[in-house]
């Protein structure tokens, strides 16, 4: 007894609309190829689909860094810590927590600092 699967799996078919079924040969020298490399490895894309992407006129944008990641993450922790502080604040007073605001302050600026040469291009 044989059944047939309906389903075979895979990813679904594109609408005729959506398939890309036309190609445009574009030649590079050495030197623009290798930067047209780097810039779509920065965008996490492969070359084909950052040269579709840009020819579209879309922008094309890096992908976040380790670093620029790690970063955002540092501040997100402390935004917790600022909570923590203002309920403080308003259940002891400002003097009590002053010290540990100033430390927040300074915690903030040195993450600003370390990642404003990591994104300063844009």
């Amino acid at each position: 007894m044989t059944t047939e699967r309906n389903n075979k799996g895979g990813r679904p078919k594109l609408a005729d609309y959506q398939k890309r079924t036309k190609m445009v040969r574009v030649m590079f020298c050495e030197n623009d190829f290798i930067y047209l490399q780097s810039k779509a490895a920065k965008a996490g894309l492969s070359v084909g689909e950052y040269c579709h992407q840009a020819a579209m006129d879309n922008t094309v944008r890096e992908m976040v860094s380790p670093e620029l990641a790690k970063g955002i993450r540092d501040l997100s922790g402390i935004a917790n810590n600022v909570n923590q502080m203002a309920h403080q604040m308003h259940v002891i007073g400002l003097d009590a927590v002053k010290e540990e605001c100033i430390g927040i302050i300074a915690a903030i600026s040195e993450i600003i600092n370390r990642i404003k040469p990591l994104h300063h291009d844009r």
